[in-house]
């Protein structure tokens, strides 16, 4: 039976890797798969927590692999992918073998397996993953292997009396730390397989066995050398912006270590409980769309069925894992905290294959055992449930034609007069990734740099307007690598290109100016205005504003237009000065803010005096930040 299981498993996990392979993505990438691909055949240290096993093991297939290195670390995600399947058919296997000893039924466990398993490889956000360089499948391949280690614990006979020592609950310990090795979270299900293991086998959790349990678990943490040893060898950590300023991204202090391997830089993303409990109809909304309802009733029958079975052990591995890691996503919230959530799909897609067993089981107690090969027949609608997902999230599937990050960064590279030296800003980090992949393995624009909010800490790095004026203070030539509206309102530009656009200076104090107060946050500096105030004409209107403190809130900025009778004729358009890029929450003290309206003027405007006035308000509550600022009287003839 064994054999037999280990075979099918075989198949699928190979079925899956090719699936995915096929599926992944031919080049470089953005963001953090972006990272692993130039980290991976560099052997260099990534963002924190560093990921040394999948690190070292990455190192090794890109040395076999020997193509495209960017396209080589997509496929080592789908090579996990492909494990972690052919170690779920395994593990739903055994737990569907071990529910139907206790039904009328005793065979079908393996076909039930094979539809949760193709259910758990279709899951959009799963294969999404395996489909790029990321750590996630190697991660769900970790858990599944420690659920399937730590069911077996539970078999008596590793705990016969003739065995003095046996060797099993030592592999066992050594999966507890490899998969801390490689990310953090899997701790969250480590509450779940101590409480199984003190419920089937205390023995082993015997004091005169625990300590050398804790020496074996904690041997692979070893690994965590990596950090400093690698560090060094990553010059991505230590960027130069000019001969005399050079950027130390990574601590080398033994406190500095011990904070990146633990991520501590994450702690500002984790929520109040209040937050966290708001949050639990997006989760919800998660396991909707990935299971629908029929699939969320079949979970909620295997967490019956479980129940009703008397099958509390492993009730209590699932269910608490699973509620360990549900509670911890509620609490981080990062912005691609859906991952996080693929360990929970997985114990979801087990409960899943659990209600389809006991949906068989209670429709043979309602008809006849002679229906058994036809019920499990009908258990094939549930594959309705991944081929919708195909369907509908192809793009999500299929990043076989995903050339966008290579296109952006060809097109910015072969620009004509780029200089060489150039540094290139965004305000997302993950733009900048395939830069250093094409600098780094490629050898492409080795004197350029990438720089984005956030890059280090401190006050010269948080946020795109601080970014841009620490560029600028580095005398080389500075560059938006997209376009961005708003830029203009603090900064000269000059367009180079429909993606580059120079960068040359923050716009100066104009001359004359005036200091006219306006609220406690900025001062009236300026008019400039041009056009026909004749009925029917256009003209154009720039205020110039100094900051005196930063606004709290994203302001939106107004102008109109009264007569002398002191009522309202025209108003341009309100909108939010800095655009989505540099807004006013953007803006520090001593900038100058340029802000520009359209007034085009009605045909039937009367002839006489008019009174221009300007101010900002809050968009959100429509409070304004002061009064409106008279700013100009014109004459339309």
């Amino acid at each position: 039976m064994r054999t037999r299981r280990s075979i099918l498993a075989l198949l699928f996990g190979v079925a899956a890797f090719l699936l995915y392979r096929t599926t992944a993505a031919p080049g470089v990438l953005f963001g953090d798969a972006g990272e692993f691909q130039f980290t991976l055949p560099l052997l260099g240290l990534s963002h924190p927590t560093g990921y040394p096993l999948f690190h070292l093991l990455g190192w090794v297939w890109e040395q076999l692999y020997q193509l495209n290195p960017a396209q080589g670390a997509n496929h080592f995600s789908a090579l996990w992918g492909g494990v972690a399947v052919g170690l779920f058919y395994w593990l739903a296997a055994e737990i569907l073998s071990q529910m139907a000893g206790q039904l009328r039924w005793q065979r079908g466990s393996g076909w039930l397996a094979g539809i949760s398993t193709i259910v758990f490889a279709a899951n959009p956000t799963f294969w999404g993953e395996a489909t790029r360089a990321e750590v996630y499948t190697l991660h769900a391949a970790l858990i599944t292997l420690l659920l399937i280690v730590t069911l077996r614990l539970a078999q008596r006979h590793w705990f016969q009396s003739s065995q003095r020592e046996p060797a099993f609950p030592w592999a066992w310990a050594l999966v507890l730390g490899l998969g801390i090795t490689h990310h953090l979270t899997i701790i969250l299900i480590w509450p779940a397989v101590a409480l199984f293991v003190l419920w089937q086998r205390p023995q082993l959790l015997a004091p005169r066995r625990l300590w050398r349990l804790a020496l074996v678990a904690g041997a692979p943490l070893l690994l965590y050398v990596y950090v400093p040893w690698r560090a060094a060898a990553s010059p991505w950590l230590f960027p130069r912006i000019s001969p005399q300023w050079q950027l130390t991204l990574f601590d080398s202090s033994p406190l500095g270590i011990l904070r990146f391997i633990l991520g501590v830089g994450f702690a500002p993303a984790l929520r109040s409980a209040g937050d966290a409990v708001a949050q639990i109809p997006q989760a919800a909304h998660l396991f909707y769309l990935h299971f629908s309802w029929p699939g969320l009733l079949l979970i909620g029958l295997g967490i019956l069925a479980l129940i009703l079975e008397e099958k509390m052990p492993l009730l209590l591995l699932t269910g608490v894992s699973f509620l360990g890691i549900v509670v911890f996503n509620l609490f981080y919230g990062i912005g691609d905290i859906y991952t996080f959530y693929i360990p929970a799909y997985l114990i979801a897609t087990l409960w899943l294959g659990l209600g389809l067993a006991y949906a068989v089981e209670l429709l043979q107690r309602l008809f006849s055992r002679r229906w058994h090969t036809a019920l499990l027949a009908l258990s094939l609608l549930v594959l309705l449930l991944p081929a919708w997902h195909v369907r509908t999230y192809r793009s999500v599937f299929d990043r076989s034609d995903d050339h966008s990050a290579a296109e952006l960064w060809r097109q910015v590279l072969s620009t004509s007069g780029l200089p060489p030296d150039a540094i290139l800003v965004s305000n997302d980090r993950d733009e900048i990734t395939p830069l250093i992949y094409l600098q780094q393995v490629e050898g492409q624009a080795p004197d350029m740099l990438g720089l984005f909010p956030l890059i280090a800490s401190g006050p010269d790095w948080s946020d795109l307007n601080a970014t841009l004026r620490s560029a600028l203070q580095s005398g080389r030539p500075v560059f938006t690598i997209k376009p961005m509206t708003g830029l203009q309102t603090l900064y000269e530009t000059s367009s180079l290109s429909d993606n580059l656009t120079q960068v040359l200076r923050p716009h100066p104090a104009p001359d004359p100016s005036f200091e006219q107060p306006y609220g406690p946050y900025l001062r009236w500096l300026a008019i400039a205005w041009s056009g026909d105030t004749a009925p029917g004409g256009t003209i154009e209107v720039t205020l110039s504003w100094r900051v005196v403190q930063t606004p709290p809130v994203v302001w939106h900025s107004f102008m109109q237009i009264y007569n002398e009778a002191g009522e309202k004729v025209l108003q341009a358009d309100d909108h939010r000065p800095g655009g989505d890029y540099l807004p006013s929450t953007l803006w520090r003290p001593g900038d100058i803010v340029q802000d520009s309206f359209l007034l085009p003027l009605p045909q039937d405007l009367p002839a006489g005096g008019y009174t221009l006035v300007a101010g900002f308000y809050d968009p959100l509550s429509g409070q304004r930040m002061a009064d409106p600022l008279p700013v100009a009287s014109i004459q339309s003839p």
